[in-house]
């Protein structure tokens, strides 16, 4: 719910065969559905995966053709098998990045399994986005295994279920709407009517799990889009290349089927950060995780359709970042500490308890030296001119607390969720920054009209 961050994946140099060529998912004999429990990070689906037996983390991305796995300071033993090196090309500012292309591994997801699997390894741990969702991720997967089963997606339950396409296709919910898609390199993009600068319009999205944010739309793809005068500039994000820049705002209306949302989070990216969609004239945007998870969400890509059902989160409203702050998790600080345990010691060798007088206790605390791991959160970007800005906060600033908490006691949602509090809300902090330790106040402040 709390987060803007996405990884939108163009890779360039791969081809059909990549993902064609390989062993299809296939679930135990006799089962006709598996479930996987998930987390929900930042309204991103994280899911168990194994890949060649080692358990790792991924997020499940309708965004992406091709398995990617990440470097991420060697916390892991990563064996794989007929390595070559390729060159990818993603969004954000930055250089193509480096990666090993590495065929014929073993995946598994639950008890679903796949062999001959290509993979493309980024062996550069600065291009992991773990530290911006307070949670290790190691990849992303989406077409090579979306391609072979049904899949649903509950959000609000952290779950995700596999289904054999002929099973799924004869699963019914009476209360869904239901969208075609088409697929096209192995992304699915739909076709939404929405309500942009007060002019309804029909655009084409990329059906991206791996976005966080609502909505994205690229001004001079359609002659509605532009970015309206009820907006701001931003980081939208951490893409494959680097930093993500560009303004936001909001639009009037999304339908989904017979499903519609009011004042939707809209995101328009600078033209220097989408270099890499120049020849893909037929997508006006995406459609992220900030509304799928408002839904259970079924994908069928052997039918091509798309059904959602509305969630417990579908009224939430759409809220944004009121403090310009970008904090993200930067790893741990060995801590030393004391655990104090008491220990008590009856005296009763005068009195009986059934002499009905007071039993004496002597009570002793003991300190035991102790070395805690705990949690770095700094400060990775500031928008200009921000409640953030404004207070005198700088990028690399390393928050200590957070409205009197001790932040090594949350995760990095939880701190997320006091920038989205209402305008006028007072923030407290206390940061350190490169040894000086001091506190600040910043206030939330309404960037976009309308509610929330």
């Amino acid at each position: 719910m709390r987060i803007f961050y996405f990884l939108s994946v163009l890779v360039g140099l791969l081809s059909s065969s990549d993902v064609s060529g390989q062993g299809r998912f296939l679930l135990p004999e006799g089962e006709k559905s598996i479930k996987i429990k998930a987390k929900v990070v930042n309204n991103l689906m994280i899911i168990p995966v194994q890949v060649n037996g080692l358990e790792l983390s991924f997020l499940l991305d309708t965004g992406v053709r091709s398995t990617i796995l990440f470097g991420v300071d060697a916390d892991y033993q990563l064996e794989l098998n007929n390595k070559s090196t390729v060159w990818l090309r993603g969004a954000g500012d930055g250089k193509p990045s480096k990666a090993i292309k590495s065929t014929h591994n073993i995946i598994n997801i639950g008890s679903a399994a796949a062999i001959n699997q290509t993979v493309y390894y980024i062996p550069d741990s600065s291009q992991n986005f773990s530290p911006r969702l307070g949670f290790p991720v190691h990849g992303i997967i989406g077409y090579s295994l979306l391609k072979d089963l049904g899949v649903e997606m509950r959000y609000d339950k952290a779950l995700v279920k596999l289904y054999l396409p002929e099973v799924f296709k004869k699963k019914k919910c009476r209360s869904c709407v239901t969208i075609p898609f088409e697929l096209k390199e192995g992304k699915p993009y739909v076709d939404l009517n929405l309500v942009d600068n007060n002019q309804e319009l029909r655009a084409k999205l990329l059906l991206d799990s791996g976005s966080g944010d609502a909505l994205w739309l690229f001004e001079e793809t359609h002659d509605g889009i532009e970015v309206s005068k009820n907006s701001f500039k931003d980081h939208l994000g951490l893409g494959l290349n680097g930093e993500v820049l560009g303004s936001r705002s909001r639009i009037k209306e999304l339908k989904l089927g017979d499903f519609a949302l009011n004042h939707v989070n809209v995101a328009y990216p600078d033209s220097s950060s989408l270099e890499y969609l120049n020849g893909v004239s037929y997508r006006n945007g995406s459609l992220g995780s900030e509304v799928l998870r408002r839904f259970t969400v079924y994908l069928d890509y052997d039918s091509k359709t798309l059904k959602l059902k509305k969630n417990k989160y579908f009224d939430n409203p759409f809220r944004y970042n009121r403090s310009g702050l970008v904090v993200e998790h930067t790893g741990f600080e060995l801590v030393a500490g004391l655990d104090y345990r008491i220990q008590k010691t009856s005296t009763t060798n005068d009195y009986s308890l059934s002499s009905g007088k007071t039993v004496f206790l002597a009570t002793h605390t003991i300190e035991f030296p102790q070395l805690q791991l705990k949690p770095n959160y700094e400060i990775a970007a500031i928008r200009e001119n921000s409640p953030g800005a404004e207070a005198g906060l700088n990028v690399g600033d390393r928050i200590i607390k957070l409205n009197g908490r001790d932040v090594t006691k949350l995760d990095l949602n939880d701190i997320a969720k006091y920038f989205y509090r209402d305008e006028g809300e007072i923030l407290r902090l206390k940061v350190d920054r490169k040894g000086y330790v001091f506190t600040c106040k910043l206030k939330l402040r309404k960037l976009l009209e309308g509610p929330h």
